[in-house]
């Protein structure tokens, strides 16, 4: 199992988001390599299930922002998804970057980083999604070391049904009154709130429930978010964060 909590590690984790997302295509190599480089402790990445059952990074719900492409990742299989160029959208001199699976990713970061892989459901929910990635991260022998995460929280019930030992994180956003009833009789490890709507008191109720707090977002303020400590920091570009 993979430990967040700052108490552990001494200092906040960094979360290199979709790998390093503002120096390269995200969820590609490119961005890994980046977010690696530049000093991220986990690198964060998306994955969907494709039509013939495989798991590949992408993050958005649809293909045509990055591809041009109309449809799903479910309605195409690996073999043809892995022919889409998901660089060029970003800059022409990623052109011709294509989507890693899982397996290559997993392969590739074994022993080298740990990785928190977010299940992306909505508005498919495909169980085998979850059940496929699980298998593959035991085929690899990396259960201590990645975090799985998802907005679903049956998907992360799913998780440790399958296999106790995995680390999870629920993500949502907005202020509750009661934060930690919208996780009760949930197993996990973490919460994942949105920055947006964080505060030093969620910060400590989180804590204090025996949970590790790794926020997610869009909105940073690196200073205050550690003073009201955090365990993980993430960032578009890790090598720009000093923790």
């Amino acid at each position: 199992m993979f430990d967040l909590r700052q108490r552990k590690n001494g200092r906040p984790l960094l979360v290199g988001h979709r790998g390093a997302m503002e120096v390269a295509p995200e969820n590609t190599f490119p961005a890994l390599e980046a977010g690696l480089a530049g000093g991220a402790d986990i690198l964060e990445i998306d994955v969907q299930l494709t039509a013939d059952g495989q798991v590949i990074l992408f993050h958005d719900t649809t293909l045509t922002a990055k591809t041009g492409i109309e449809g799903m990742i479910k309605d195409y299989t690996a073999d043809f998804l892995r022919t889409l160029d998901v660089g060029r959208y970003f800059d022409e001199s990623f052109a011709g970057t294509h989507m890693p699976l899982l397996s290559e990713v997993l392969a590739w970061a074994k022993g080298r980083v740990a990785l928190m892989i977010e299940l992306k459901h909505g508005p498919v929910f495909e169980p085998r999604l979850d059940y496929t990635t699980i298998d593959l991260i035991e085929q690899f022998g990396m259960e201590d070391e990645v975090v799985l995460t998802s907005f679903d929280q049956f998907a992360l019930r799913r998780v440790k049904e399958r296999n106790p030992q995995l680390t999870t994180s629920f993500i949502y956003i907005g202020r509750f009154l009661h934060t930690l009833d919208i996780v009760k009789g949930l197993p996990l490890d973490a919460l994942s709130p949105a920055t947006d709507f964080l505060t030093p008191e969620d910060v400590a109720q989180i804590h204090a429930a025996g949970y590790a707090c790794s926020p997610g977002g869009f909105w940073w303020d690196y200073p205050t978010l550690i003073e009201w400590g955090v365990d993980t920091i993430s960032s578009n570009n890790p090598a720009a964060v000093s923790i």
